[in-house]
């Protein structure tokens, strides 16, 4: 038996102060609990990243660190997200092998509407490119992996919310998302909410063996809820560092990066582990 805590739309930093706070509460032999929701706009970064370095001065919208791996995101409310809390018995041992796992449930979802992803590291791909991400800690005595179903991707409002060093890499960038990335809107009519989420709970008891009863936070929950969102709120934005040295991931296998070398910049965009274009600058030319 597990738990499913729907929580619906939520403000940015309350949304990931939810499951981190579920799973600091949750005991080592809890049953497990599955976050399912939705945010509003926001850029989120991993836990050891530094906004200044990722992300544009301006951004219109809130940046939030996610107590989570991975890199830079863009997170709205066209993404279904999931987040499975599990004590650490009830996981894989070996954090490595959490991603087959907590990404199990999601490729039975996708394929059961006709979308035959597939996992390549950390990521689900279709046709190519990728549709999905994930991310995942230990906090307290817990796993916590998370991803989503992603319906609508704004790849030029996400390319505009990335530093860059200069026009042109803003401009490879945006090139650079649409070979490497897609969204479920992309190849055929997505299915509704309601609909897309009978068939999760379904693939989650196929692939987990997880048997779901809907449930609400408890008050040591929504405790330890309220303590995360402080510290997340008040945490060091500048800590941290880039992810991608002079550029950004742009999926599992595939970068932009732009480098400084002696007489000018050499701009590299590698997709699949190819270079696909590649260029240098003169310094006057920048």
């Amino acid at each position: 038996m597990a738990r499913l805590i729907d929580v619906g739309l939520l403000d940015p930093a309350l949304f990931h102060a939810t499951y981190a706070g579920i799973a600091l509460a949750l005991g080592a032999h809890a049953s497990p609990i599955v976050v399912w929701g939705r945010a509003r706009p926001h850029l989120s970064l991993g836990q050891g990243q530094d906004a200044a370095a990722e992300l544009a001065p301006d951004v219109d919208v809130p940046v939030v660190r996610r107590p989570l791996g991975g890199g830079a995101v863009w997170i709205d409310e066209w993404q279904h997200c999931y987040v499975l809390v599990a004590p650490l018995a009830r996981v894989p041992r070996r954090p490595a092998e959490w991603f087959e796992w907590g990404l199990r449930p999601a490729i039975a979802t996708y394929r059961g509407f006709g979308l035959r992803v597939e996992r390549v590291e950390q990521d689900l791909w279709f046709a190519g490119r990728k549709i999905a991400g994930s991310g995942a800690a230990t906090l307290g005595t817990c796993a916590v992996f998370a991803s989503s179903f992603l319906i609508r991707f704004p790849a030029h409002r996400f390319a505009g919310c990335v530093r860059a060093p200069s026009l042109a890499y803003r401009a490879w960038l945006a090139a650079g998302l649409a070979s490497t990335m897609t969204d479920w809107e992309s190849h055929q009519r997505p299915p509704g909410a309601a609909a897309l989420g009978r068939a999760f709970r379904a693939a989650l008891q196929e692939q987990l063996g997880w048997n779901l009863r809907r449930s609400a936070l408890g008050d040591r929950e929504r405790i330890s809820r309220n303590a995360a969102l402080n510290d997340m709120t008040a945490g060091d934005w500048t800590a941290g560092g880039k992810a991608v040295p002079g550029g950004i991931r742009l999926n599992a296998r595939s970068f932009l990066a732009e480098t400084h070398c002696a007489g000018g910049t050499m701009r590299t965009l590698n997709v699949g582990g190819t270079i696909v274009r590649q260029e240098f600058a003169p310094a006057n030319q920048t």
